[in-house]
């Protein structure tokens, strides 16, 4: 049987109970580091390893200061990107929403480096899109093809621009926070209980505290194929400092056809941190028929919901079951078959998902 020494420590670290000497444990720097960088909580592990009293190998510290340094590298040179896409939307007179991580720096993670991002993602009303993508256009903006643009808007929620630099920088343009096969949502409510935020001097919108706690938990459930704790860490936080209202939340998440979703994610932050749950967000559970279905799906590995699914089927039996109407599954079902037999014969979209 794996130890996982690794992961252990770092759960642990990141739970704010190091052991009282890192090294007195069989931990492998190098792996430790990596692991780190790839769940996206280097920043983070520094940050507490420094309120700690373990003494930490050199080869660990000099490790996750360097994947720090790169991260906040890579933030700035987003932020920077950032800042021109708002101002040309701002020229334009459009309005917009900052979702996930970009909007979670200084409100979540006061220093940047501590909260990776690989791109940026805005929210607009759908009908601003050709609007939109004029303004982006005149700042030399990279913008999808006719036939990319036309496939997304059809079929998804987003359309992906490349912002022009060294880097250039991804920016992802949503006009929903989900497909209308998998869930509710009415972005008309999002718009109007954003809050502001000032992110490196400059204003912002973000989703109000609850939208945006569930709109963490379903990303995060999406995404159970290849679950990262930093994601976790961002809804953990957010239990702490924001300001729910759990009333508020359930009606929401049950409007919008996800209570599964948040039952997945709060299931799986509580599996990585006991006690990080508080009581009102219990309520949130399984009915007995996805109890079953999920029940064999056991993993040793402490930092994974359930054991790796790879390229097994059984990955397509859970994204079904994370949704609430079996309804809903088999339009999804009978929606996406339909488009692969269109991409086999040559008319489909041209690429997957989005993230």
């Amino acid at each position: 049987m794996i130890p996982y020494h690794e992961e252990n420590l770092l759960l642990r670290l990141l739970g704010g109970a190091p052991p009282a000497v890192a090294g007195a444990e069989p931990v492998d720097a190098a792996r430790f580091v990596e692991l780190c960088r790839r769940h996206g909580v280097a920043g983070m592990a520094r940050e507490a390893m420094a309120h700690g009293q373990a003494t930490w190998p050199p080869s660990i510290q000099e490790g996750l200061k360097q994947v720090a340094r790169k991260t906040l590298v890579d933030n700035l040179a987003l932020l920077r990107a950032l800042r021109e896409a708002a101002a040309a939307l701002d020229e334009a007179g459009i309005d917009f929403i900052l979702l996930k991580g970009v909007s979670l720096l200084g409100f979540l993670y006061p220093q940047i480096e501590q909260r990776p991002m690989t791109d940026m993602d805005l929210l607009i009303h759908e009908d601003d899109w050709p609007s939109v993508s004029a303004a982006l256009k005149r700042r030399g903006c990279a913008m999808p093809g006719p036939e990319s643009e036309k496939s997304l808007g059809e079929d998804w929620y987003n359309q992906l621009v490349e912002i022009p630099g060294t880097p250039p920088c991804s920016l992802e343009i949503h006009w929903n926070l989900e497909s209308i096969e998998r869930s509710r949502i009415d972005p008309t409510v999002l718009f109007r209980d954003a809050v502001p935020c000032v992110i490196e001097g400059r204003s912002y919108l973000r989703l109000g505290d609850d939208h945006l706690f569930l709109h963490l938990a379903v990303h995060m459930a999406h995404h159970y194929e290849s679950p990262s704790l930093h994601w976790a860490e961002d809804i953990r936080r957010l239990l702490l400092q924001g300001a729910l209202d759990w009333d508020r939340i359930e009606s929401t998440a049950t409007s919008w056809g996800v209570r599964n979703c948040l039952a997945y994610s709060l299931g799986y932050l509580e599996q990585l941190f006991p006690g990080a749950v508080p009581g009102p967000g219990r309520r949130f559970g399984w009915s007995p028929a996805r109890r079953l279905i999920l029940g064999g799906l056991g993993a040793t590995n402490p930092i994974l919901p359930h054991r790796d699914l790879g390229r097994s089927p059984l990955r397509h039996a859970v994204s079904m079951v994370l949704l609430d109407r079996w309804r809903d599954a088999a339009r999804y079902i009978a929606r996406h078959a339909t488009q692969r037999v269109a991409r086999t014969l040559g008319r489909g979209p041209g690429r997957g998902a989005p993230e």
